[in-house]
């Protein structure tokens, strides 16, 4: 079942340059928002993530790939220095909290070192409510 939910991407084309880039900057600019200023960051929450529920929430020193990929629901919360890599889908539902220093990997690549860094692979993660 995993092998049909698996996703090839090649590393290095433009269009993945570009969506890697606007997300590093709204991940700077969020990262580098005063801790006061909760409306803001939630707006850079809301423009980075594919969606979000009511009272999305991350402490400083987030990370992710693209982004857009990232789907939470109602009162989510990340804990300091959480790094969502989301090459494909990352869907987390309602009242679910990330401690601090998580990981959450969609992305793989081969261990094959001749085809190491031509692509990889990502496989969706669902998350379900209250976790």
């Amino acid at each position: 079942m995993k092998d049909k939910l698996k996703i090839h991407y090649k590393r290095g084309t433009e269009e993945l340059k570009r969506d890697n880039i606007r997300a590093h900057r709204l991940t700077q600019e969020f990262n580098n928002t005063d801790v006061e200023e909760f409306e803001r960051k939630e707006e850079i929450i809301r423009t980075l993530f594919g969606s979000a529920g009511d009272h999305p929430s991350l402490e400083h020193n987030f990370h992710c790939d693209l982004g857009y990929n990232i789907h939470v629901g109602d009162n989510f919360y990340a804990g300091y220095n959480c790094t969502i890599l989301d090459m494909t889908e990352v869907i987390i539902g309602d009242n679910c909290m990330i401690g601090p220093n998580v990981g959450i990997y969609t992305a793989g690549h081969s261990i094959e070192p001749k085809d190491r860094n031509k692509s990889g692979y990502a496989i969706p993660i669902k998350i379900g409510n209250d976790v």
